[in-house]
């Protein structure tokens, strides 16, 4: 399994609104990270879905600053210029 499959598989959280958003970034931005982000974001999946609910969806921030730059990302849903 490649990582971007082992990724997409963890993007899925049985949650519709989280499903979307992680997967949204996965396809969409996650190419375009450097590779530290892309550390954060795998890290930011071993999270569980009611701290995900409340950063993603709710507006709340976590703690450590590299997960609430990756949220921040995620919540933007802007996919840069190529």
């Amino acid at each position: 399994m490649t990582e971007k499959a082992r990724l997409k598989w963890q993007c899925r959280r049985g949650m519709r609104e989280l499903d979307l958003l992680l997967e949204e970034f996965l396809e969409n931005r996650y190419e375009k990270l450097s590779p530290s982000a892309r550390d954060i974001f795998s890290r930011l999946l071993d999270c569980p879905n009611e701290d995900l609910m409340k950063w993603l969806v709710e507006g709340g921030s976590p703690q450590d600053e590299q997960l609430a730059g990756i949220v921040e990302q995620i919540r933007e849903r802007t996919i840069p210029d190529a």
